[in-house]
């Protein structure tokens, strides 16, 4: 099902009005020349035929109320369970392949994924972070994938319970670009001077535990994890003050990959190129005796 067979037309026919300014993207990533990463209600309802909105909610939340048309692709089935600990990492290729098929997911769609705003605590089905799922199939080598700000709390429309499937596609992951590193490739880039780790998760977070020579780039300058802010200047001032270039290698982390994937999706429409997530991030770090390890719950004398 696409866009035009679902309330677009049926609001237009209501004379409700297609602005959502309230949900627009901060100015800043607006300047730029067709679809970002993110987008917003405007941009979505702009587009017509051959555009699949995957929501990535568990099956439940989904059932309970989604975006009309939108196919239901649950987190789990994209990324990794818990695993000694590391939780969400993005599954490999070998196995993406045949699940993303299975789903009707092909190169030559447009791919919108969305998720929610949820009070509970994180867990490996949340709802929040849509921008993981991004990354997953982005470098999968899907060529029109983006992430619709603010998810389902932002459609303006009535929710629809009725499923909407694709039949499954001859899909074969040929275009992979990958840019998700393992621990080892970020221990050797901290050596680097023009490489940058970056972490994405809150300060007192970070405060207490993280790798020794990233620095702190905390979500809340450019997201409430599930939508961007109408103003990202803070971030861009932080990323000023630390002198990064365009070009310079940014690899982002967390505490799961999760806000680091958002991270990474801003700092692309903004214009930064030579991105990577450590997908492990600190779960994954703080496991290894033998890497350093900085912050108030591990101070040194």
């Amino acid at each position: 099902m696409t866009l035009k067979t679902f309330a677009v037309l049926a609001a237009l026919a209501s004379g409700l009005a297609l602005s959502t300014s309230a949900y627009a993207l901060p100015a800043v990533l607006q300047q730029g020349q067709g679809l970002g990463a993110y987008i917003d209600l405007d941009q979505l309802k702009a587009l017509g035929d051959d555009v699949v909105l995957v929501d990535i909610r568990t099956a439940d939340r989904y059932a309970a109320g989604h975006i009309p048309g939108a196919i239901n692709i649950p987190r789990e089935f994209i990324e990794t369970p818990d695993v000694g600990g590391v939780i969400g990492e993005t599954k490999t290729y070998e196995e993406l392949e045949p699940i993303l098929a299975s789903y009707g997911l092909s190169y030559d769609q447009t791919i919108f994924v969305y998720g929610e705003f949820e009070e509970n605590p994180l867990s490996p089905d949340s709802g929040r972070f849509p921008g993981k799922i991004y990354v997953s199939l982005d470098q999968a080598g899907f060529p029109n994938v983006h992430i619709l700000s603010g998810g389902v709390n932002i459609w303006d429309g009535e929710l629809s319970t009725e499923a909407s499937v694709l039949p499954p596609s001859d899909l074969k992951l040929t275009n992979t670009k990958p840019y998700i590193v393992q621990k080892d490739y970020v221990v050797e880039a901290l050596t680097k001077d023009d490489t940058y780790v970056l972490d994405a998760r809150g300060t007192t977070g970070f405060d207490k535990a993280h790798i020794p020579g990233s620095i702190n780039v905390p979500i809340g300058l450019f997201s409430n994890a599930n939508q961007l802010h109408d103003d990202i200047d803070g971030l861009i001032a932080r990323l000023d003050e630390l002198g990064i270039d365009k070009d310079d290698e940014i690899i982002t982390t967390c505490g799961w990959g999760w806000a680091a994937s958002d991270l990474l999706a801003v700092l692309k429409d903004l214009g930064y190129t030579n991105l990577k997530l450590y997908d492990g991030s600190w779960t994954e770090w703080v496991q290894d005796p033998d890497l350093p390890k900085a912050g108030t719950d591990f101070a040194t004398s």
